[in-house]
């Protein structure tokens, strides 16, 4: 018998990871409209004290997407590798198979390493799901008692 627990964290995951997948693909399919982010400055407001805040039109993080195509492409191949490795362990633990959490830890390492090892240390930016799926992956060993 699977835990709520268990089966919230699977839930959440399957979500985030079908999230992922839609994401890195249009990322990769659309690299050049990407590319194209525009930096927004924001107009300052006379009633306010502090200052305006800068951002990026950018759905990930404060820093602006990288500008070279080469590089969003293989980024987004970081990333979908990440969230269909993170996906495949989410639905074998679900199903209660040990297996999964394994299959999880090792869709987080490369979460973690292959965006770095394509784009550099500045990719560290873009792997922040890979960062709070080690929380995940933390919660999921709390269950792990559970698979066989």
């Amino acid at each position: 018998m699977r835990s709520q627990l268990l089966t919230l964290l699977c839930i959440l995951t399957f979500l985030s990871c079908g999230w992922g997948l839609i994401d890195s693909t249009v990322s990769f399919v659309q690299a050049d409209a990407v590319a194209e982010t525009k930096y927004v400055e924001s107009k300052p407001d006379p009633g306010k004290k502090e200052g305006p805040k800068q951002y990026f039109e950018d759905r990930s993080s404060d820093a602006p997407a990288p500008g070279d195509p080469d590089e969003i492409k293989s980024l987004a191949i970081a990333q979908f590798a990440y969230s269909l490795l993170t996906l495949i362990g989410a639905i074998l633990m679900f199903r209660l198979r040990k297996l999964g959490f394994w299959i999880y830890v090792a869709g987080i390492v490369v979460g973690l390493v292959l965006p770095i090892a394509l784009a550099g240390v500045g990719a560290l930016n873009t792997s922040f799901g890979a960062f709070f799926s080690i929380i995940f992956a933390g919660l999921y060993w709390l269950s792990i008692k559970e698979m066989k």
